[in-house]
């Protein structure tokens, strides 16, 4: 019986980390380096560290303590970038925002069925093909 609890135990265990593993190393851009943030545990990140109210003053506060106008948080897996700065809000979401506002690549409607005429499948601003 406690040969058998000993082997649930250490599949749990290796499930999570396999699991974790792979969130952490999976998306199109994890070889880029991430703005800093507050240190966060592993597996929650900084949940414990999210602000009840106002949320915005702590934000603030770690910015000022990181000298930077980008935060990155991680609560529980969900990746969170804060903007501090009313600049740093322009320069990402207005001056860089064509970079940031296509829409996602679909090769199965776009390439294979043809439907890259269709609106709702175009990527965003000037097409390529003019």
């Amino acid at each position: 019986m406690e040969q058998e609890l000993t082997i649930a135990i250490f599949m749990a265990l290796t499930t999570v980390l396999f699991i974790y593993s792979k969130r952490s190393n999976t998306g199109p851009l994890t070889h880029l380096p991430l703005p800093p943030g507050p240190k966060g545990l592993p597996l929650i990140g900084n949940l414990l560290n999210m602000p009840k109210n106002p949320e915005w003053v702590a934000y603030h506060q770690w910015s000022k303590d990181l000298d930077t106008d980008i935060l990155y948080l991680n609560a529980a897996g969900t990746d969170i970038i804060v903007l501090d700065s009313a600049e740093a809000a322009f320069e990402l979401l207005e001056k860089r925002s064509s970079i940031y506002s296509s829409r996602a690549r679909l090769p199965m409607v776009n390439e294979l069925i043809g439907w890259e005429f269709a609106f709702g499948f175009m990527k965003y601003g000037a097409s390529d093909d003019v």
